[in-house]
């Protein structure tokens, strides 16, 4: 089974130029104190550390204001990857940010989450505007 892909992409981060299964972390800035983050590959394990070291740097560097995580690149979330989300999520509530996940339900990182039970995050589908995503 497929994740549909969506027709438009609503985050202002660059798309990578290759498939691949190795993490990259992509971090821009939206409109007023948005910090919008990329992530695609797998991330487990190995990679894990590293991903989540980049992730946290960008909840950092929004205090007070809204940290958007896209997940719709990846193509693999393993517990390490769940354990990432809840640190992003401990760590924005701590910085006084909000953290909302954008995906879509289809994605592979979606039907990760919904096995784990109350990871704290706000996950918004995939059509809803970058915007509404607070």
């Amino acid at each position: 089974m497929t994740a549909p892909t969506p027709s438009r992409r609503l985050l202002a981060v660059p798309a990578p130029d290759t498939v691949t299964t190795d993490p990259q972390v992509h971090v821009g800035r939206g409109v007023a104190a948005t910090v919008v983050i990329g992530v695609s590959g797998e991330i487990d394990l190995a990679p894990g550390p590293s991903v989540e070291a980049r992730v946290l740097a960008a909840v950092d560097s929004a205090p007070g204001g809204r940290v958007v995580l896209d997940l719709n690149a990846v193509g693999f979330l393993g517990l390490r990857g769940v354990a990432m989300l809840r640190a992003a999520a401990d760590r924005a509530r701590a910085t006084g940010a909000s953290l909302v996940v954008v995906l879509d339900p289809a994605a592979p990182a979606a039907r990760a989450l919904r096995l784990v039970p109350g990871p704290g995050l706000t996950v918004v589908a995939v059509d809803v505007p970058v915007a509404d995503a607070s």
